[in-house]
């Protein structure tokens, strides 16, 4: 039976009506969540102590790039590249930022060069509208509209407006107006309104669209290619060969800014902005489209193959992996990861037929999600359950860690318990039904397919950037952030097992779309990163990705294990595939630097060797030596030894 279940697990992460994969085509954007589980099932949550600046009927955006807007300190910049864009009181200040490398990091702050305060107004504004992609910030009688991906901070009004220029401009054409500040010259184009020296003035129905001249540009050829704001500014996806994302603008050409591999196809007469990820093309379009390898989720390891001692290995391993005394930590991060390291020893297990240990290690998971799946766990106890914030719109587990009562790194955590649910699930329909109703919330929470007057779509996920941001509220000068890729890339993985084992297609095809995306970016811009323009970075990898900035640092450590181990962490299966095809010297020459000099470094060795053995065989079989020989201590909490060798026999 256990073996059955296996590959029926194998089979619904691969295959089936409402799992689309390679073989099938799926697609979805924006729209309502029809069929959102309800949360109403769920206790309320202590309050947060987070005020959010938003207008009545907006879900409050956390997790976003602009999600300093709405939350914290008023004032912190945001940054739609390449532009960073401040409120300030009665308006906003913007400038074109310009990036600078050093030794550990790519920064590119924020620019106030042009300040724009409007008459009558005051206060920091509120989020009157936001989309995964852009966002309005209502100020007194005028907005300002971002949108990532079009270099523009546009401002509309409905009944008129006027507005003071920190800087004159002169007219330079019909409805253009320009002004230099220090290297950078802005433009601003008007529709419906006039700009006169330090005065901006707006008929009702106006609107005004300012932007930074692009390198090797010219500001009449930009203000004629622009079109409509883009005020709707959203994303689509479409599954079938490959995972393509469509950002759609405007419902006619605008300027837009695309990294020159996105450029294919655009025209791209424009020029040029830099970037910390490079050179991006200026551009006309009313939309933009790109393909990612599509990436099918898994919850399995390839064991078919073991030689003979590869398996005595790691079945003497499950040995002791499976009597070992359990620590299972209360909290949604630690406790979660102690539950995907029981999932994965039973997958373990059953692919080697040792069917005792699996039933008893499933009896032991079963129970622990037993608990986190009790709608009613937290009125009687303070850990492993779960409320819901209506405030914020979201799940929040207990007991939290690492800010997550204020959203911080949700999709971290919620992957981790939702791939031990899938796993356990799949051995046990009834299990699956006793604890669907809260996992299908916990899914919700972090990739909820559309909107719904309970959660956000797809709460971190951004899709111009192919990535997630981890903060909730993100109260950093720098914008919003993500260090883990790879946990990152978990989440999807485990929403879209757990959709496909609950016959949720919406959230599947979502998800599958979220998992390819973000598995790519994890590799271009983490792992295998493009650094040409920058030689004074003196890495192969970034630790964090920002708004304004790219770290070689970790929120935890300074070790270079911890730079790159947390970028493999918890070296699940689905993420195989991807880091193998990074180039066999780099994934070296970057383990070396991560591994130092020492006999080994403190922590994350384990991931760094399962990391190496995707180098080829030579590789592979020094791995699996120094492997067998790693002390316990060196293994994670959230892996053991077991999977650290069918990992690294997997990767042959």
């Amino acid at each position: 039976m256990a073996t059955l279940a296996a590959a029926a697990l194998a089979l619904v992460a691969c295959s089936g009506a409402d799992a689309p994969g390679a073989s099938s085509t799926a697609s979805g954007g924006p729209g309502v969540r029809e069929s959102a589980p309800d949360p109403s099932i769920l206790p309320a949550a202590a309050d947060a102590g987070v005020a959010a600046r938003v207008a009545d009927g907006v879900v409050p955006p956390t997790n976003r790039w602009y999600s300093g807007l709405a939350f914290g300190e008023p004032g912190l910049p945001v940054f739609p590249a390449p532009l960073s864009f401040q409120a300030v009181d009665g308006g906003f200040t913007m400038g074109l930022t310009r990036p600078v490398a050093s030794e550990n990091a790519i920064l590119a702050p924020a620019v106030a060069d042009l300040t724009v305060t409007f008459d009558g107004a005051s206060g920091y504004g509120e989020v009157s509208e936001a989309t995964p992609v852009g966002v309005t910030l209502s100020l007194g009688a005028a907005d300002a509209v971002l949108a990532q991906g079009v270099p523009v901070v546009a401002t509309t009004t409905e009944g008129g407006a006027t507005a003071t220029l920190s800087v004159a401009f002169a007219a330079a054409g019909d409805g253009l107006a320009t002004a230099t500040v220090a290297e950078t010259t802005y433009g601003i184009a008007v529709s419906d309104g006039a700009v006169d020296g330090t005065s901006l003035t707006l008929d009702p129905g106006g609107s005004a669209q300012l932007f930074a001249v692009p390198d090797g540009g010219d500001a009449a050829a930009f203000a004629a290619a622009l079109g409509p704001v883009a005020r709707s500014a959203d994303a689509s996806y479409t599954l079938a060969d490959v995972a393509t994302t469509t950002v759609t603008y405007a419902d006619e050409p605008t300027v837009v800014a695309v990294p020159e591999d996105r450029a294919d196809g655009l025209e791209c007469t424009l020029g040029t902005y830099a970037t910390i990820h490079g050179t991006y093309a200026v551009c006309a379009a009313a939309d933009v489209s790109w393909d990612v390898p599509l990436v099918d989720p898994s919850a399995s390891l390839d064991l078919a193959s073991l030689t003979e001692p590869e398996r005595e290995e790691i079945t003497a391993a499950l040995d002791v992996d499976a009597d070992a005394a359990l620590e299972l930590p209360a909290d949604t991060y630690f406790g979660a990861k102690a539950l995907y390291r029981l999932a994965n020893l039973v997958q373990v297990a059953d692919a080697l037929g040792e069917d005792a240990i699996a039933s008893r290690l499933q009896d032991t998971l079963a129970g622990q999600l037993e608990l986190w799946g009790d709608p009613d766990g937290c009125i009687a106890r303070a850990e492993r359950c779960f409320t819901y914030d209506a405030t914020l719109r979201g799940v929040v587990g207990l007991a939290t860690a690492f800010g997550s009562e204020q959203f911080n790194d949700h999709h971290f955590h919620y992957g981790y318990l939702l791939y031990a649910a899938a796993v356990a699930g799949a051995r046990d329909a009834d299990l699956a039904a006793r604890i669907g109703p809260v996992m299908d919330l916990v899914a919700e929470d972090i990739a909820a397919p559309g909107t719904s007057d309970a959660f956000p779509v797809r709460r971190a996920f951004d899709p111009v950037e192919g990535h997630s941001w981890a903060s909730g509220i993100s109260p950093f000068a720098d914008g919003n952030n993500q260090e883990s890729s790879s946990e990152a890339v978990l989440a999807w993985n485990a929403v879209a097992l757990w959709a496909d084992l609950r016959g949720d297609g919406e959230l599947g095809g979502s998800a599958r779309w979220m998992l390819s995306a973000e598995s790519e970016a994890a590799r271009r811009l983490w792992l295998a990163p493009n650094l040409a323009a920058f030689p004074e970075y003196g890495h192969g990898i970034v630790a964090i990705e920002w708004g304004a900035k790219r770290d070689y640092a970790t929120w935890f450590s300074a070790d270079p294990a911890a730079m790159l181990g947390i970028q493999i962490i918890p070296g699940q299966p689905t993420s195989m595939a991807t880091l193998a095809a990074i180039p066999a010297e780099r994934i070296v020459a970057t383990v070396d630097a991560a591994w130092g000099a020492g006999s080994r470094p403190d922590q994350f060795a384990d991931y760094l060797l399962m990391y190496r053995a995707l180098a080829g065989d030579a590789e592979r079989a020094a791995a699996w030596e120094s492997a067998v020989a790693l002390p316990d201590e060196a293994i994670d909490d959230g892996s053991s030894r077991t999977w650290l060798l069918a990992w690294i026999a997997a990767a042959g």
